[in-house]
C-alpha cells in the first residue's frame, strides 16, 4: 500500500470527526519532510503529522481503521485524542464541550474537554 485514507464519523452528530492520510515518502521535489513516510491526522484540533517507519505507521493506521483504539492509545495517546477512553466512542471537535486550556508557568500545557457523555479528558497535549 503506497497510500491510504480513512474518515471516522462522530458518534454523537454523525459528521466526519477525523480524517487520516497515510503517505509514503516521495523522493523527488518534495522537500525534506515530503521525503519521509507519514500519517496525517486532519479535522481534529488542526493537522497533526506523525513521521516514522512505514511498517509502524501502517500498523498504527490499521489499528485505527479496525477501531482498535486501545492499541492506538498504547502507541500514541495524543494522536487518538478524539476517542473518549471512558465511553469508547469517537467524537468530532465540535461535540467535545467546555474546553479548558491549561498553562504551566505561562506556556501552553494541554487542553481538557468533556465528551457528550460527560467524561473529561485531555484532547490536546
Amino acid at each position: 500500500m503506497a497510500s491510504a485514507d480513512l474518515t471516522l464519523a462522530c458518534e454523537s452528530c454523525g459528521r466526519p470527526a477525523i480524517h487520516f492520510h497515510l503517505r509514503l515518502g516521495e523522493p523527488k521535489n518534495t522537500g525534506p519532510l515530503g521525503r519521509r513516510d507519514r500519517l496525517e491526522r486532519l479535522g481534529f484540533m488542526g493537522t497533526v503529522t506523525k513521521f516514522g517507519a512505514w511498517k509502524d505507521l501502517e500498523e498504527f493506521f490499521n489499528a485505527i481503521a479496525r477501531r482498535d483504539f486501545e492499541a492506538a492509545l498504547i502507541a500514541d495517546p495524543d494522536f487518538v485524542a478524539f476517542y473518549c477512553r471512558l465511553c469508547a466512542k469517537v467524537y468530532c471537535e465540535q461535540c467535545w464541550r467546555y474546553p479548558h486550556i491549561v498553562f504551566d508557568e505561562g506556556f501552553y500545557d494541554c487542553t481538557y474537554a468533556t465528551c457528550p457523555a460527560g467524561h473529561e479528558q485531555v484532547i490536546d497535549d
